[in-house]
């Protein structure tokens, strides 16, 4: 395609302008009614409206915004739809009241002309309410330690707990259990850290909340009784009870017969730890305490509930093409298990994060749910002792300097108010349905969490994002031109205990017409924003297929083809007069890296790895969700004082240039070949070499900035050309110099053909 006009960079700009004022970003900044029926607009179809790409936004609720106004009190909302009060409202001085801008609703008015609120005021579009009410109590921490694993292992568990404990609030609650052939309570509120064991026998059915109320001696009574000061403590005295306990804490005894796993009860912890954090609940069961449920595994679960693979290594877990064949005995029981659990955290306002080291599956599938839809974190990584882990958790405790506490909010709801002339198709992100109705929700289109209004995440931080897709009302429904209004209202409480709203209240033109020559105009479109929610969607409709990629990349294929028709100018049957305008010329490139990604390409991938691959794609910003669909790559070349963007191509590694790819999950220093010749010889050392010395330090000063703001740490590669961890950077780049077309010659790239097909 020939690229039109300039100023891409002022494009971007005004975009991520926007992002950073009320963390909202739009597919469309300007989108026409719908003028009629669309083709695959109904239910369990693939979304897709006649301006191909759908109206809808990335929202990143509670992003770090200064200054943000903040009232304390209760906010103002209307008796009809329930929308907040913001500067789009009219304001009725001699009736004493305001007008809903989304129902025309007239509302009672609770302020003079001289002390207007901020929520009232031009120009403010995000406020932040501090509710009068009791505090929450603080959050609590439950730690599940995998002793079924290597001393060494073991050592870099108790390392990484020790290390997020100095991080905690000091009066957050703190309880421990370890993990191996049986599970095992530690009472770290008494003396000599009395513990208390569940064998998580098979043969027991579940371990209930009755059941581990009487195990632990707890009695039915006032909130959190026998329960706090017991197992769980404040985080400034457990820090040396936990140290005691860790100092003597050894791997689990049972001895392992040759080709066997090691037995580990990893759904039978769970339940434990559930029911202990169910207990802090009062006698009416009303939940009072938020948290996290930690779990560090080094294997899958192979014994009592959740099981996901027997004893025997005779058996491998399951796979791709296994639970396509239906051969996961284990599968159903284990998912059904997960359910479950996810069910009992999200009641209780807890989340679950899993900590997972192994050169093989854990089982992250079957308890995926439980993981992501509550705002949990995935670490995945070889070893407890890798950067990648430890610098991971130090950025998962980290403290706000805007607000003062760690970055983790509980108990958050968003929800969504929309104008006449738009209706909520559904959301994607770590988050689960409320069931909520009313008249904003779309009836004809579904996509992810559908059929609501309102969503619910046990915990998230400033940094978790939700794609929420929306559907324009034919012409009539609604007025065919003038604004539409969408309302983001987040309720949370923060690490103080302290609960708030977050409203920001967002408008946009509605477009006269579709036609290209309205839509062309500039800022219209957001490439990045439209390739994010594109991504998101493909990513859930292969979850939906049972990742069967076929109609998914149809799906992909045919809105690029319609995208292209729509907004593309041409004249038929010449294909160099193709021509998209600026602000579409990227996104036919982020649909073919897309095509070709591990969120639809499952080959090569193992199960485990899919879900943790998804469950970033639907938690990150736009910018990051764009390097994981298409990596950045910069070349350092020597004697040019700025890096410059390369295409993902092997013709663009030489041997006097340094690459930096940014994936999201690896960053890849790759050294050309005499680049590498001349470090080994030290030039950087010498004086005269100094603009050499230069690029070699450029792409790690650049890198140290990516990691920075990078959740989780991804692994650093730094390889040499045609060393062995150049493969790394192979993968990822289109292989125009390979052994079938440039024989004879350089070859950067050595392919095969792989068949698929099974013998």
């Amino acid at each position: 395609c020939t690229l039109l006009g300039a100023g891409r960079g002022r494009e971007m700009e005004y975009f991520q302008q926007l992002e950073d004022n009320d963390g909202v970003r739009w597919t469309w900044h300007t989108f026409p009614p719908k003028p009629g029926k669309d083709k695959g607009a109904s239910n369990g179809a693939m979304f897709m409206p006649d301006m191909v790409v759908p109206l809808a936004c990335v929202i990143t609720p509670l992003k770090s915004r200064t200054p943000t106004p903040t009232i304390t009190g209760v906010p103002n909302k209307c008796k009809q739809c329930g929308a907040v009060s913001n500067s789009f409202c009219r304001l009725d001085f001699s009736g004493r009241c305001w007008t809903c801008p989304f129902c025309r609703t007239r509302n009672d008015l609770n302020c003079q002309p001289d002390s207007i609120t901020p929520d009232f005021q031009q120009g403010v579009s995000t406020v932040e309410y501090v509710l009068p009410r009791a505090a929450t109590p603080p959050p609590v921490f439950i730690y599940i330690i995998d002793v079924a694993t290597s001393p060494g292992e073991l050592e870099g568990e108790k390392d990484a707990l020790l290390q997020s404990l100095t991080r905690l609030p000091p009066d957050s609650l703190v309880g421990l259990i370890t993990l191996g052939q049986h599970v095992t309570v530690w009472e770290t509120g008494t003396e000599g850290s009395r513990s208390i064991v569940f064998t998580g026998d098979p043969k027991t059915n579940t371990y209930t909340q009755d059941k581990v109320r009487e195990y632990l001696g707890v009695k039915r009574g006032k909130t959190g009784q026998g329960v706090e000061g017991k197992i769980l403590i404040p985080a400034s005295e457990a820090e040396i009870a936990i140290q005691s306990i860790m100092e003597d804490l050894q791997p689990d005894p049972w001895a392992i017969p040759q080709r066997t796993r090691a037995q580990r009860a990893t759904g039978a912890s769970l339940e434990v730890a559930v029911a202990i954090a169910e207990l802090l609940a009062g006698h009416d069961g009303k939940v009072t305490h938020h948290g996290r449920i930690m779990l560090f595994l080094s294997g899958p679960c192979t014994r009592g509930p959740g099981r996901v693979v027997s004893l025997s290594e005779e058996e491998t877990l399951r796979s791709h093409s296994d639970i396509k064949d239906g051969q996961a005995p284990h599968m159903a029981k284990a998912t059904e298990f997960g359910k479950d659990i996810a069910v009992r955290l999200r009641d209780i306002g807890f989340a679950l994060d899993l900590f997972m080291i192994s050169l093989d599956q854990v089982g992250l599938l079957e308890v995926s749910e439980a993981v992501v839809y509550t705002g949990g974190y995935i670490l995945s990584s070889d070893t407890f002792h890798s950067p990648v882990f430890k610098n991971s958790i130090q950025k998962m405790f980290e403290r706000l300097p805007d607000r003062g506490t760690n970055n983790m909010f509980f108990d958050v709801v968003l929800e969504v108010q929309t104008s006449s002339e738009t209706k909520i198709a559904g959301c994607i992100g770590p988050c689960k349905s409320l069931g909520k109705v009313n008249p904003c929700v779309s009836s004809k289109v579904e996509v992810g969490e559908a059929g609501t209004c309102a969503w619910s995440t046990s915990v998230m931080d400033q940094n978790t994002s939700f794609a929420v897709v929306f559907d324009a009302e034919e012409e009539g429904s609604g007025p065919s031109t003038g604004n539409r209004l969408v309302q983001f209202i987040t309720s949370f409480v923060d690490c103080n205990g302290v609960k708030r709203l977050r409203v920001t209240t967002a408008c946009q033109q509605i477009a006269k017409s579709s036609h290209k020559t309205v839509m062309n105009a500039v800022y219209a479109f957001d490439q990045l924003t439209a390739a994010t929610v594109i991504g998101r969607m493909a990513a859930k409709y292969m979850e939906q297929s049972g990742n069967t990629l076929s109609p998914v990349l149809r799906w992909v294929d045919r809105l690029l083809i319609k995208f292209v028709q729509k907004f593309a100018t041409y004249n038929v049957g010449d294909a160099d007069s193709l021509q998209l305008a600026q602000q579409y010329s990227l996104f036919p490139q982020f649909m073919y890296h897309l095509r070709r990604s591990e969120f639809l390409q499952v080959f090569n991938s193992s199960v485990d790895e899919t879900v943790f691959f998804r469950s970033c794609l639907y938690r990150e910003t736009v910018p990051q969700c764009v390097v994981m669909l298409q990596p950045s790559l910069m070349a350092y070349d020597y004697g040019v004082a700025d890096p410059s963007p390369v295409l993902l191509d092997s013709k663009s590694i030489k041997f006097d240039n340094i690459l930096l790819c940014d994936t999201y999950f690896d960053i890849i220093i790759h050294h050309g070949r005499t680049i590498a010749e001349w470090r080994d010889m030290k030039y950087q050392d010498q004086p005269e070499y100094a603009a050499f010395n230069q690029q070699l330090e450029a792409p790690h000063r650049d890198m140290a900035r990516v990691l920075e703001t990078r959740f989780p740490v991804p692994k650093i590669t730094i390889c040499d050309q045609y060393g062995s961890q150049a493969r790394y950077l192979l993968y990822k780049l289109n292989p125009s110099d390979t052994n079938s077309n440039n024989v004879g010659q350089e070859i950067q790239v050595w392919e095969w053909r792989v068949s698929r097909n099974k013998r």
